[in-house]
């Protein structure tokens, strides 16, 4: 019986080393499926970690031209306040020379006309360009020289009064 005993302990002993090398293979197996699936997770997110470093170098781009245009339509918007005011104060200026002017004044102007016409016309001389006015302090005239400034002479109201409009209806006197 020992021998017999010797031998069932050896086939267990066998029995056991095959089983074990079973679940050593499955494991080996299941261990080279898990690393390469691994890798494919690692190379997806390199992949991945591109593709954001990509598309947050271009947001970024695209912010700062967004900030650009926005600064360059802040300045366009400036520059065309500062040209309708000019052109609003030229309009004025305009219409006050257009004003209708003293009977006197006009004979005289109309003389010196004919007087223009009699001579011989210059060639045009070219303009300089002006230099930058600087900006004034809002403070260089008094309140007392503004209102003087605003309303007219008595002179100028009196000959205003004695002045005639021609209109598309005729000569009116004002």
């Amino acid at each position: 019986m020992k021998s017999k005993d010797k031998e069932s302990a050896a086939k267990k002993a066998k029995d056991f080393v095959q089983v074990a090398e079973r679940t050593h293979k499955e494991a080996a197996r299941k261990a080279d499926a898990a690393e390469e699936v691994s890798k494919q997770a690692k190379s997806a997110l390199k992949q991945a970690k591109k593709e954001f470093k990509v598309a947050s170098k271009s947001a970024r781009e695209a912010r700062n031209a967004a900030d650009e245009a926005r600064s360059a339509y802040n300045k366009a918007a400036k520059r065309s306040a500062k040209a309708e005011a000019k052109l609003g104060k030229s309009r004025k200026k305009a219409a006050a020379k257009q004003a209708p002017a003293p009977v006197k004044e006009a004979t005289e102007k109309t003389a010196a006309a004919k007087l223009v016409a009699a001579k011989p016309v210059a060639a045009p001389k070219a303009r300089k360009k002006k230099a930058a006015k600087k900006g004034r302090s809002k403070a260089t005239k008094s309140p007392a020289a503004k209102v003087a400034a605003t309303r007219p002479s008595v002179e100028e109201s009196a000959a205003a009064e004695d002045s005639f409009v021609l209109d598309e209806s005729g000569l009116d006197v004002q």
